[in-house]
């Protein structure tokens, strides 16, 4: 190697500049849309709602009145107020200066409330308040009666008990397409009055595909926002709790830069494990600079390889942190070992690479086993984490055997031309090693005695991990990326409460058929559908609306208000003329609910705040539904299409991916990894005594998460193909120096004795940096993030008493034979 040493920093130079050059083009997406590929019907359906009835990626903010009324004459000054600087805000800005407030595209509160009334024969939307605010009793209980008979105003605009009230701001967050100069609103006009009557307009299966939303636009926007709040007059009057991808996006930033401070942590952490393990600065050094460049390799390789970087990322450098060093550190034990047994330096740093290459090889292949099985799920952020996390592991391989040599012969943990006398009892490179090389000498004896006594209480593990393994549920919650004491998240539990919810989902309708909308049998069959959903699933939802209510109320409002014309019109004809005086009243309205030509049509559903495990049931039976209401409209309308979709339904979506998948994925690790072993060691016994100890601390995270009632969420759901594979990185290693000893002695104790000697202290300080490398999340303030810390922790330390009691155990038991060609 030291003659390769020139070719060997160029390549790694040349490598470091295509990096730098690929992390310039990383493409960042933190958005829901961002979890799915292009194709995915799910995506395809929800980009088609987007085009054609805008933006759903709004602001809800709900605002409690300090004088507990959210009628009171101060409160709604104060909300015609806060309306009015988001709405005319351009007023305020100077010549040629640009405000985040542009992105806004409407503003909904309980000033500017549309409601139907009838002046003669003709329907009027006038605003509940509008511009002047009364003062009078009588005006205000008029007001409030006006807006209790409305359906859609309660708990949309205030609380049943009139203590909190909200605004809705509608964005243009996602609507704005990805080639925004070519395709412009006239281009899309042209192409609707290009269509004739009944026929399917051009590119209708090529929707116009969308930018995802920059989280910094997203801050810019609710930094503005917070500016409007916060203002003296509106802060005295009001509590405001915020929420929305907007609102969200500060606290996703407090998440990162949380997770930022684990990372630094853990590796300052590792850096003093390090120094008290060898007591070199070279080996503290080189480690870190392993770990570095895999880092900045990875990162470099994913951004020429057009990946998008997700809130995955820190998990992967963590990943990248763990592996890289724990791949330095077996190689630089084995060094400093044989450099202190009396080794010369060059014939050291050739001997570890020829023994520890084979079992670095094949760890670093279960490792990429591990993570390239989440490949298959059809969630972007978990294959890029996948990919990502695979070129890191190969990154930090390929540095272990290329470079880290070269940088040992630069500046080895001992000095080449020290003399090392060997002595009896003479410390070695850390105080705490004899103490720990003394109490790892018992362990072999110990097991010795009687290997069944051992091999059974790990079995019994075995069998309480698959037993809670089976009654894990998987439940994905959005806000368990959140502290529970977020400001996030408590405005999420307020809207919950008191108000419409945090959440919507929406049915969108496309019947391929103009005016299909005008036939008063659909929107009668859309009105009883949402009845349904509002008294079977009245838990979940908790109101709707849709052009078939508007029908139903404008009915009712031209007929005198009498009750039983809260219906739809029975006649083409009648509904048609209803349709249109709406459409006369408040055409912008009309646009939000269904398109000119009658033919698509939406209905929004607002949403309580619950798990994907309730809601993965509920949408099956709204499906149901569905399909019920589309079989009586079928034989008229029979291309008809509804899809489930918006920003809800597509995190829920993603939630069942994942449910789909995770048994495969796990699956094809095991296999996977199994045949590796099998193929290296060339015998089934041995493959099968490798791979049971590391079964163990992955069915041990999933089987505690069963029986403590810990749902499998987006995070820990990626713990048992992971765990599998970085878990057996200190079995290999233990099985190859064994297999070793083996050969040379011919005695299987004599060989556990001196590999748990020699391998040993290895084994524990990996595990201890793979473990901690984990342990670091499990003091996150996310739910998700310090599960997956917690239990990937307790499966990698379980691991390593599997390693040091159960795997000595097995080989005494069974005495596997080794194949020949792989001795030595």
């Amino acid at each position: 190697m030291r003659k390769r040493r020139l070719l060997v920093g160029v390549v790694f130079v040349a490598l470091l500049a295509a990096s730098v050059m690929g992390i310039g083009k990383l493409r960042m997406d933190m958005t829901i849309e961002g979890w799915f590929n292009k194709e995915d019907p799910t995506l395809v359906a929800f980009n088609r709602y987007h085009a054609q009835f805008g933006s759903e990626d709004g602001v809800y903010i709900v605002y409690k009145p300090k004088d507990g009324d959210v009628f009171s004459p101060a409160s709604l000054e104060a909300v015609r107020g806060i309306q009015d600087d988001l709405i005319n805000f351009r007023a305020k800005l100077k010549e040629g200066e640009a405000s985040a407030l542009e992105h806004i595209v409407k503003v909904d509160t309980l000033v500017n409330a549309p409601v139907l009334t009838v002046d003669g024969d003709v329907l009027a939307s006038k605003q509940l308040v509008g511009d002047t605010v009364p003062t009078s009793p009588e005006a205000i209980a008029q007001i409030k009666a006006i807006a209790e008979s409305e359906k859609q105003l309660p708990l949309q605009f205030f609380s049943r008990d009139h203590k909190y009230g909200g605004i809705y701001i509608e964005t243009d967050f996602g609507t704005v397409p990805v080639d925004a100069e070519a395709v412009t609103e006239d281009t899309v006009l042209s192409l609707d009055q290009t269509a004739s009557p009944g026929e399917d307009k051009p590119g209708e299966d090529k929707p116009v595909e969308f930018k995802p939303t920059d989280q910094a636009d997203y801050l810019k926007l609710f930094e503005e926002i917070k500016k409007i709040l916060g203002k003296p007059e509106y802060a005295k009057q009001f509590d405001f709790y915020a929420v929305g991808n907007t609102a969200a996006a500060e606290h996703d930033v407090k998440m990162s830069e949380e997770m930022g401070m684990l990372y630094m942590a853990a590796f300052a952490i590792i850096m003093v494990l390090l120094w008290f393990l060898f007591r070199s600065a070279s080996a503290v050094v080189w480690s870190m600079l392993i770990v570095i460049l895999s880092t900045v390799f990875t990162l470099g390789a994913a951004g020429l390889l057009g990946l998008t970087v997700t809130g995955f990322l820190i998990l992967t450098i963590l990943l990248i942190l763990t592996v890289g060093v724990a791949d330095s550190v077996h190689t630089l034990t084995g060094y400093t070992r044989l450099r202190t047994s009396g080794i010369d330096h060059q014939d050291a740093l050739r001997r570890t690479y020829k023994f520890a290459g084979v079992a670095l090889l094949l760890t670093g292949l279960t490792n990429m086993t591990g993570t390239m099985a989440l490949n298959i799920t059809p969630v972007v952020p978990i294959q890029s984490f996948a990919i990502m996390s695979t070129l890191g592991i190969l990154f930090a391989l390929l540095l272990t055997f290329y470079l880290l040599p070269v940088l040992i012969d630069l500046w080895p943990t001992v000095p080449k031309k020290k003399t090392i006398v060997v002595t009896q009892g003479k410390k070695r490179f850390l105080d705490l090693l004899p103490r720990l090389k003394s109490t790892l000498d018992k362990v072999v004896p110990l097991v010795e005695k009687r290997p069944i006594a051992f091999i059974v209480p790990f079995m019994l593990v075995l069998a309480f991990s698959i037993y809670g393994a089976t009654r894990v549920k998987i439940d994905s919650q959005i806000l368990d990326q959140y502290p529970a004491d977020s400001t996030f998240t408590q405005s999420v539990k307020v809207a919950d409460d008191h108000m419409m919810g945090a959440y919507a989902m929406v049915l969108y309708l496309d019947f391929h058929e103009d005016f299909a909308l005008q036939d008063p049998d659909v929107l009668k069959a859309m009105d009883e559908l949402q009845k349904k959903f509002e008294t079977k699933y009245g838990k979940y939802v908790v109101m709707t609306n849709s052009i078939a209510y508007v029908a139903k109320d404008a009915n009712r409002k031209l007929n005198g208000n009498a009750a039983a014309y809260d219906r739809i019109p029975d006649t083409r004809e009648a509904l048609a003329q209803t349709l249109f005086m709406f459409n006369s009243a408040n055409p912008s309205e009309r646009q939000r609910l269904v398109d000119d030509n009658y033919r698509k049509a939406n209905i929004k559903i607002s949403l309580h705040s619950y798990g994907s495990y309730e809601y993965d049931e509920v949408f099956q039976q709204m499906r149901a539904d569905i399909d019920e209401m589309m079989a009586k409209l079928k034989a008229k309308y029979p291309k008809t299409e509804v899809s489930i979709t918006g920003i809800f339904a597509l995190a829920m979506q993603a939630a069942q991916y994942i449910t789909e998948n995770q048994v495969i994925t796990f699956g094809i690790a095991l296999v996977v990894v199994s045949v590796i072993l099998l193929m290296v060691f060339g015998s089934f016994k041995v493959g099968l005594i490798a791979l049971i100890p590391n079964l163990i601390p992955a069915l041990l995270a999933l089987g505690v998460l069963g029986v403590t009632g810990v749902p499998l969420d987006f995070f820990t759901m990626m713990l048992a193909p992971i765990i599998i594979g970085i878990s057996i990185d200190d079995t290999v290693h233990f099985i190859s120096h064994y297999q070793q000893k083996l050969a040379e002695k011919g005695d299987v104790n004599a060989a556990l004795r001196e590999t748990m000697t020699e391998a040993g202290p290895g084994v524990v300080f990996t595990a201890l940096i793979l473990g901690l490398g984990f342990g670091i999340m499990a003091i996150a303030s996310a739910a998700g993030t310090s599960n997956m810390g917690k239990f990937g922790a307790l499966a990698i330390f379980m691991g390593l008493l599997n390693d040091l009691f159960l795997l000595p155990a097995l080989l005494l038991a069974f005495k596997p034979k080794f194949k020949k060609e792989t001795v030595g």
